[in-house]
């Protein structure tokens, strides 16, 4: 796959709550198991990293390497789908990634309305097939170095908020003591290590149209990185294909 240097301007809002997936049909309920095979879209993946300060940042590799995970893991899996079809997602394809980026951002309700862009849609079609899948996913890994920074920055807070708090006390009568107690000053961001999130979508190109919609997909702790993590996830999200 080649290396995607279009800046994924739009830095990836992650869950922390794990929820069942919420899976969209047309109207015409069709059952994915009737179709023989689907064109299989090159996945578009973003990941941040969380350098020794916290900080996060678009990181081009890691992106690619999640996507390269999902498209190896699709391939050596027995799914009714067909080899990738590779998107020029740097050049004339950056406004189709941009696409693919925002189906976090689609409702269910608002679905006949969103028209697949054409360079996708005449992918599919130049491929000899009618349906497409397309499978985004975005998260995050976090250094040690930053758990720690985070967890030194926390105690910090707390320290300072046991501070504040005893010196508002000694000018409390009996009563407010009683109703006083410490406040934490602490961030409460999320610490765990990594967090991945799928989407997964089949475009009937016929049509125009999105047909078939999970939205969206959280899973708590799981490494973007890691072929069993994925593997379990991909198994999960593609299970209405098998």
């Amino acid at each position: 796959m080649k290396k995607n240097y279009f800046f994924a301007a739009a830095a990836i809002l992650l869950m922390a709550v794990s929820c069942g997936p919420i899976t969209y049909n047309s109207a015409d309920n069709m059952n994915l198991r009737t179709i023989d095979e689907f064109a299989f879209i090159e996945p578009v993946a973003d990941i941040l990293y969380y350098d020794h300060r916290n900080r996060p940042a678009y990181d081009y590799d890691l992106s690619d390497d999640a996507a390269d995970l999902i498209e190896s893991i699709i391939m050596s899996q027995r799914y009714p789908f067909s080899d990738p079809i590779y998107m020029d997602y740097d050049r004339e394809g950056r406004s189709t990634r941009k696409w693919i980026q925002n189906l976090g951002d689609i409702s269910t309700g608002r679905l006949d309305r969103v028209r697949v862009p054409n360079d996708l849609r005449r992918a599919i079609e130049d491929s000899g097939h009618r349906y497409g899948v397309v499978i985004y996913t975005s998260g995050y890994i976090r250094s040690r170095e930053a758990i720690r920074y985070e967890e030194r920055q926390e105690a910090i807070g707390d320290a300072i908020g046991a501070f504040i708090d005893a010196l508002s006390k000694k000018n409390k009568d009996d009563d407010k003591k009683k109703s006083s107690s410490t406040t934490t000053y602490h961030s409460t961001e999320n610490k765990t290590p990594y967090d991945s999130r799928l989407y997964c979508v089949v475009i009937d190109a016929e049509r125009d149209e999105i047909i078939h919609y999970i939205h969206p997909l959280p899973f708590l702790e799981k490494d973007p990185l890691d072929g069993r993590d994925v593997e379990q996830m991909l198994s999960r999200l593609l299970r209405d294909f098998m």
